[in-house]
């Protein structure tokens, strides 16, 4: 039986050094993708003054309130899909006069609003099937 000589003084040091390196090249590119990514698709506006520096959301006053007639496109593309399941929601969209882009964006503030997002709750389980109670508790 032959003995062979292990010429590295550490057991799987190499393996080691080598996983150590990968692990820190994987860290460098996940964690600035992961800061990169914001947490809110609102952009935010910088403005510079001699005083300091101010932050402000750009669509802070678009996001307060969204019109009654908005909400109602927003149901009645649910609605078109709920009715036709083949209907994208480009099709469905476009119909209310909406690009997929702005129902989106529409989504998002209808989402952020607690009361908005249960009234859209409750119009589309009345129009899916219109014995439905008004809220998840009732039901």
């Amino acid at each position: 039986m032959k003995a062979y000589k292990n010429s590295i003084p550490i057991s799987g040091g190499l393996s080691a050094l080598i996983a150590a390196t990968v692990l820190v090249i994987c860290a460098a590119i996940a964690i600035p993708k992961a800061r990169a990514t914001p947490t809110s698709p609102t952009p935010l506006i910088v403005i510079a003054s001699g005083t300091g520096t101010v932050q402000t959301d750009a669509d802070e006053d678009d996001d307060k309130d969204v019109p009654p007639a908005q909400v109602d496109k927003y149901v009645s593309v649910y609605r078109s899909m709920q009715k036709d399941h083949g209907l994208t929601v480009e099709q469905a969209a476009s119909k209310q006069g909406m690009t997929v882009t702005q129902f989106r964006s529409l989504e998002d503030k209808i989402e952020r609003d607690d009361t908005l997002r249960e009234r859209v709750r409750t119009a589309l389980r009345k129009a899916a099937n219109p014995n439905a109670k008004d809220t998840d508790q009732e039901q």
